[in-house]
C-alpha cells in the first residue's frame, strides 16, 4: 500500500495587479474589486520540485458601495502590496494552500484517499 501525503511548500507571494471599480455613478473613489497575485512554490521534499502561478480572486467590496466608508478604509493609492497579498489569501490556510498546490503540481496521487 502506498502512503499518499500532502507536500509541504515553501510559499511566496508577489502582487501582480488590482482591478477597480468607482465606488458609484456619482461617487469616483475607486474600490479593489479583484486581486492578482503570483504564487511561486518549492517542495520542501524535494528542491527540484517548484511550481508558479499566477491566480486572481474577487474582493467582497459591495458592502462600501453604499453609506459612508468604514474608519478602516484605505485609499487606493495607499494600499500596499503586502496589503493585497494579504487580502488575497486571508480566509485561506497554509494547509489548503499545500492541498492545492500539490494536486496542481502532483494530480491526485498523491493525495490521502478521504474514503478510508
Amino acid at each position: 500500500m502506498t502512503t499518499n501525503t500532502i507536500h509541504t511548500w515553501n510559499k511566496s507571494y508577489t502582487y501582480i495587479t488590482a482591478g477597480q471599480k468607482p465606488r458609484s455613478a456619482t461617487d469616483d473613489t475607486p474600490l479593489i474589486t479583484k486581486i492578482q497575485i503570483q504564487v511561486d512554490a518549492v517542495d520542501e521534499a524535494d528542491s527540484n520540485e517548484v511550481f508558479s502561478v499566477r491566480l486572481d480572486r474577487s474582493v467582497d467590496y459591495h458592502y462600501l458601495k453604499h453609506g459612508d466608508l468604514p474608519d478602516t478604509f484605505i485609499p487606493v493609492e495607499d494600499i500596499t502590496n503586502q496589503q493585497m497579498i494579504d487580502w488575497f489569501i486571508d480566509g485561506t490556510s497554509n494547509d489548503d494552500m499545500d492541498v492545492w498546490i500539490t494536486y496542481q503540481h502532483y494530480g491526485w496521487d498523491p493525495l490521502p484517499d478521504q474514503t478510508e
